[in-house]
């Protein structure tokens, strides 16, 4: 019944008829909430990596890294437009809403990613657009899929999410740049309580799409918190290990020590809940840490750099 879910034929549904409808649901179509998050660690771990050549670089990176996530992206939701109208949180977005057709997500999604990982290559680094197209294919072809195979899909796709400081390095020239590694490192482990908390808050409707991620195959969501608390105090050691070793300076060290601590605190709030209801709140708490995590850390790492 789920592979039954119509969408629009049409390149463009009537909804819009207007130039603005049209824009909007392109728009929506990049995810920028989530769009945001890849395009400012990429470009934290360009601006840690020394780039020169001026602003008409920066200008060139910046538009190339935001295009090839706003692809990636894009492709994401039109590779699981059936199963984002079963959702109740998903069947809103345009491809299921009826408000674009797929023929023209589809077209949409290919001139983000093309265009990308096109001008990367052409105005920034060779590596650059390398990556970015890893990224895309990593994101759409093998991550998206396995979220219907696997629970350890979000361990895999969580490559893809850590890749964009290094292209960002990439694209500066610097690819062996301490920053954007470090940066991904703490990416790859952040990425599972905060995706963690997002399945577990939301595991009815992955269950209704056929998903099978760790949170809907966990019944008391007790496994799906040791991991969150896991992940969570290894994200923690590995962001302050290079300041305990002397390799970055106390801007850096002491906002990710208290960030951190704050995110492992929540996790394991998560872990002491007593019921699946009560875990609910938690799963909340902990995924609003997350996103609060992320941009401490940036501006901890960039003060490091620029401040010394």
């Amino acid at each position: 019944m789920l592979m039954k879910t119509t969408l629009t034929p049409a390149v463009f549904a009537p909804a819009l008829a207007t130039p603005a409808g049209a824009v909007r649901a392109l728009y929506e179509l990049t995810k920028p909430r989530l769009a945001f998050f890849s395009i400012l660690t990429a470009l934290a771990a360009f601006a840690a990596a020394g780039p020169g050549g001026g602003p008409g670089l920066w200008l060139a990176a910046g538009a190339g890294i935001a295009l090839a996530a706003g692809g990636a992206l894009s492709f994401n939701q039109w590779l699981e437009r059936r199963h984002d109208a079963v959702m109740a949180r998903t069947r809103g977005r345009p491809l299921p809403a009826g408000r674009i057709g797929s023929v023209a997500a589809l077209a949409w999604s290919l001139a983000l990613s093309i265009g990308g990982v096109g001008l990367l290559g052409w105005l920034t680094t060779p590596a650059a657009a390398v990556t970015a197209a890893v990224i895309i294919i990593l994101y759409g072809l093998v991550y998206t899929p396995l979220k219907r195979i696997t629970p350890w899909a979000t361990e895999i796709g969580s490559v893809s999410g850590a890749l964009p400081p290094i292209l960002g390095a990439a694209a500066a020239g610097n690819l062996g740049s301490p920053t954007a590694w470090l940066l991904a490192a703490v990416l790859l482990c952040w990425q599972m309580p905060h995706f963690y908390a997002i399945g577990w808050r939301y595991r009815e409707d992955y269950r209704r799409a056929g998903f099978r991620l760790l949170p809907v195959v966990d019944a008391t969501g007790r496994r799906t918190a040791y991991r969150s608390f896991a992940y969570s105090v290894l994200m923690w050691i590995v962001s302050v290990a290079p300041w305990a070793l002397g390799w970055f300076g106390p801007w850096y060290g002491v906002i990710a020590l208290i960030a951190g601590g704050g995110l492992v605190l929540r996790a394991g709030q998560m872990v002491l809940a007593a019921d699946a209801e009560a875990r609910d709140e938690s799963a909340s708490r902990l995924f609003f840490a997350t996103i609060l995590y992320l941009p401490l850390v940036l501006s901890g790492l960039l003060m490091q750099v620029w401040l010394g």
